[in-house]
């Protein structure tokens, strides 16, 4: 049977610009190709005021002679299935090339190895124009005079690769052309590849990476945590391999949003204008290699909602599942096989639960003494509930009794008024953009106020022993909202 050879049009290389990178996901394409070649540093530069427009990504890695460099502007230079050591974050053979020119028609690499730089350059008008698969080599000369000044300067000296787009169409096309837009394009980078190779870049204790620093003009990228697992308050699981694999899961609960700390949010890269908000960043977080691959999804296994919003699941994978993972070309997908999801679904309602008590006690230190709650949660017909105060609440029932018959009744209709006017749509809201409850600073103050009151009438009234007035009190509102109530009526009582 006669074979016919059919080898692509050299078009195929504008058709491949289409796979569905966008900047941040073609940017740390290129990164993990610098981690596979053991890098410390990377860089990347843009473009200024006057400049010819470009990205450049250097890294002081091992760098590339002249035949690994024409290899890597192959397509499909690396085979997918070839075995490859535990750091490689590379797969398909493809990332670079795809990922370059789906933001620019014009690829060059340069490379510095033992003292040699050897630079290739992947033009798509001149493929067009030739309709070869001219892959241009660059002399010393011509290295020099294509890069930007700015480039120049950061270049390895003495082992490294530079990568650099050009003609950036596509860029120009969905963020504009104008320096500003691209500032505002490479914040949100930042803010991405903060994320994603969070763990190379502040490695947690049981990781054996050695760190590595991403700039972007000079600026390092944000700290990020989606765990803040340095948090004390953070409730963790015991990691659990699942069976028949090599990944393992980890279970995070989130403190509650009023306990997150200016540095715990700005760990959590919580930010409402980019809609990442504690709701919108819940889920299953996949991590192939320590590189975080896909995140803040519950693979329909159950539904992102309120009650779940502080809780997080970490998957790490090696490198050696991915076939099993599907993961595409962009590593920024991947679908776990049957025999994960099927022990991801039976972990996760379980999984939640934590989430949901957390949120409803609030981290409080309170009894579970009917009378201890100033509100009182009530539950009508058909799922509806509303919030009474609690008339039973010590404080509430001591000043109540110092009141006439005629007080009373209209103290009762105040509360009711009070109860039936709660701003519930209001609060929802706030409480779903994480924005937190603020306390007063005053409030162990106004306590120590309330106790001595508190002490006078018992003096006259219930002549409760010191300890006897300290235990009654100390878990109920409004006491148990402070982490100094006992202290606060321990001291009062002794006096």
């Amino acid at each position: 049977m006669p074979e016919i050879v059919c080898e692509p049009d050299p078009t195929l290389m504008e058709s491949m610009r289409s796979v569905g990178y966008d900047l941040n996901t073609a940017v740390a394409d290129i990164i993990d190709n610098s981690i596979a070649a053991d890098a410390h540093n990377i860089d990347i530069y843009y473009h200024d005021y006057g400049e010819e427009p470009f990205i450049a990504i250097i890294d002081d890695g091992s760098g590339m002679n002249r035949e690994t460099a024409i290899r890597a502007m192959q397509l499909a230079g690396n085979n997918a299935s070839a075995k490859r050591s535990a750091q490689d974050l590379g797969r398909f053979g493809l990332g670079l090339k795809t990922a370059s020119l789906s933001q620019g028609r014009s690829l060059t690499v340069a490379s510095l190895q033992h003292g040699n730089m050897v630079a290739f350059r992947w033009d798509l008008d001149r493929l067009a124009q030739l309709k070869t698969w001219a892959l241009e080599e660059l002399s010393g000369a011509e290295i020099t005079d294509f890069l930007p000044l700015k480039v120049q300067d950061a270049l390895p000296t003495s082992h490294g690769t530079c990568v650099l787009w050009r003609n950036l169409d596509r860029l120009n096309s969905i963020f504009g052309k104008t320096v500003n837009d691209l500032d505002k394009a490479m914040s949100d980078l930042a803010d991405y590849l903060g994320l994603v190779f969070h763990r190379y870049l502040h490695p947690y204790a049981e990781d054996p990476i050695t760190p590595i620093h991403i700039r972007i003009n000079d600026a390092d990228v944000p700290h990020r945590d989606p765990f803040l697992v340095d948090n004390p308050a953070v409730q963790k699981a015991p990691p659990q391999l699942i069976g028949g694999t090599d990944a393992v899961l980890y279970e995070y609960t989130l403190p509650y949003q009023n306990r997150l700390t200016a540095k715990d949010r700005s760990l959590l890269g919580l930010a409402e204008e980019r809609s990442k908000t504690l709701f919108d960043t819940q889920g299953f977080y996949i991590y192939r290699a320590y590189r975080l691959i896909t995140w803040g999804s519950w693979y329909r296994m159950m539904a992102r909602s309120e009650s779940n919003k502080l809780c997080r699941v970490r998957i790490d994978i090696p490198n050696t599942l991915d076939a099993q993972w599907a993961l595409d070309i962009k590593k920024s997908t991947a679908t776990p096989p049957k025999i994960v999801r099927d022990s991801m679904r039976r972990f996760a309602k379980s999984l939640a639960k934590p989430s949901r008590k957390v949120q409803e006690f609030r981290g409080r230190k309170t009894s579970k003494d009917p009378q201890a709650r100033m509100w009182e949660l009530i539950r009508d017909r058909d799922n509806e509930f509303r919030y009474e105060v609690n008339q039973e609440n010590p404080y509430i029932e001591a000043f109540a009794d110092t009141l006439t018959a005629a007080q009373r009744h209209g103290f009762k209709r105040m509360l009711d008024s009070l109860a039936s006017t709660l701003p519930y749509e209001d609060m929802q809201s706030r409480f779903a953009m994480d924005e937190r409850v603020s306390i007063p600073d005053s409030l162990d103050e106004e306590l120590r106020n309330t106790a001595k009151e508190f002490w006078q009438v018992n003096a006259m009234l219930t002549h409760l022993t010191p300890e006897e007035f300290v235990q009654r009190y100390k878990d109920k509102e409004p006491f148990s909202l402070s982490r100094n109530a006992e202290r606060i009526l321990r001291e009062v009582a002794h006096d």
